[in-house]
């Protein structure tokens, strides 16, 4: 996946349990999740194969497809919003991308999505059990997880702009 994404020149960035797996907290990834800059969606649907598709549901709504690689599904998302009784959430894959992580996989580069974006999301939805997930996990990593607080208001603040409107 990164080397056609690579070849392809899309910005992409590894999220969901694998991105955290990297950072070292103690998950075991069921699939691969990918977030895309929107603006390279179609590059990207082209080098992996898929349509970029609208889904919708649970709060969440985004483009979306998947592939299966080496027997392991691969959830491709692009301009992900979060639509919920906390407040509207809008994409901005600019920030992720600007705050995103790094670590070596595969002996590859991978940039990671900041796991703050992923508790902010469950905090706006109110899933409460996937944010004692996240943080039990993130402080069990080997020297734990720290979150990026700046990130967390800048995000929920704009959550909460929406939800007042």
């Amino acid at each position: 996946m990164a080397d056609a994404l690579g070849g392809a020149r899309v910005r992409w960035l590894l999220s969901g349990s694998a991105g955290r797996a990297l950072l070292g907290s103690p998950v075991r990834p069921g699939d691969i999740d990918l977030e895309v800059d929107p603006r390279d969606a179609v590059a990207a649907a082209t080098a992996l194969g898929v349509e970029l598709s609208p889904a919708a549901g649970s709060g969440r709504r985004s483009l979306r497809a998947s592939a299966r690689r080496a027997g392991v599904e691969v959830d491709i998302t692009c301009d992900l919003a979060v639509d919920a009784p906390g407040g509207r959430l809008a994409p901005d894959f600019e920030l992720m991308w600007n705050r995103s992580l790094s670590a070596a996989a595969a002996g590859r580069p991978i940039r990671i999505a900041p796991p703050e974006e992923a508790l902010c999301r469950a905090v706006v939805l109110g899933d409460w059990a996937a944010v004692a997930k996240m943080s039990g996990a993130a402080a069990q990593a080997a020297g734990g997880i720290r979150l990026d607080v700046g990130y967390v208001a800048e995000r929920l603040s704009s959550a909460t702009a929406s939800a007042t409107r």
